[in-house]
């Protein structure tokens, strides 16, 4: 399995093949795989989608979007106003994986790619994510024992057809990387594969991270 970051048109078309088989075919969360250009798209100027390709065939994807003068998506749901200062937030969306392949946890792998890659080129230290919610209607357990905590209330999510109500959560990713040092006889696995080794790769001091969170416009 080879996990890389979509740079050439051919990868790109690799995205939407997967947003494609996901969204339209398997789920009809959407009619067309265009349907997000007015939407999630327009924040791909600044995003980044890490592609996973087994023997050369895509497999799934997640979109890397480090925050900027431009926002993120969530803001058109959470206020993050008190979370942007003296932090620089990054936020994850579009992680899925191909129907034949699920279960296999690549979709976990694709969400460590893009936090180690998060924390590594961007100087992470809050992740957001806009998630379905469970049958309870809070976030799945397995975001939970990450450390994701919810912002806001769940809300129906027009851009989807026939889908889960969404929840916008953040995650601290200093201190989840504490929780995880001091879950010493390791019982949280979830926690430990993002965050046991994290020393290894926040070893680049954020403040030396170049393009630190300028705050956006208003709206």
């Amino acid at each position: 399995m080879i996990y890389r970051i979509a740079r050439t048109a051919a990868d790109r078309a690799a995205v939407i093949q997967l947003r494609d088989a996901v969204y339209v075919q398997d789920q009809g969360r959407l009619v067309d795989a265009a349907d997000t250009a007015a939407t999630f798209d327009r924040f791909d100027g600044q995003a980044e989608y890490i592609v996973a390709f087994r023997g050369g065939e895509p497999l799934g994807t997640v979109k890397v979007v480090p925050d900027s003068l431009a926002g993120l998506p969530c803001d058109d749901t959470v206020d993050l106003s008190r979370l942007r200062p003296g932090n620089r937030v990054v936020e994850f969306g579009h992680l899925m994986t191909l129907p034949k392949v699920r279960h296999q946890e690549i979709g976990m792998t694709l969400m460590r790619q893009a936090l180690v890659h998060s924390v590594r080129t961007h100087g992470a230290t809050h992740i957001v994510g806009d998630f379905f919610v469970d049958d309870s209607g809070g976030l799945r357990s397995f975001y939970r024992a990450i450390g994701f905590v919810a912002l806001g209330e769940p809300y129906p999510d027009s851009r989807f057809r026939g889908a889960p109500l969404s929840l916008v959560a953040t995650l601290d990713v200093v201190g989840a990387a504490r929780a995880a040092r001091e879950d010493v006889q390791r019982r949280n696995r979830p926690l430990q594969y993002f965050f046991g080794d994290y020393d290894s790769f926040a070893s680049t001091d954020p403040k030396e991270v170049p393009h630190a969170h300028p705050t956006p416009a208003a709206g």
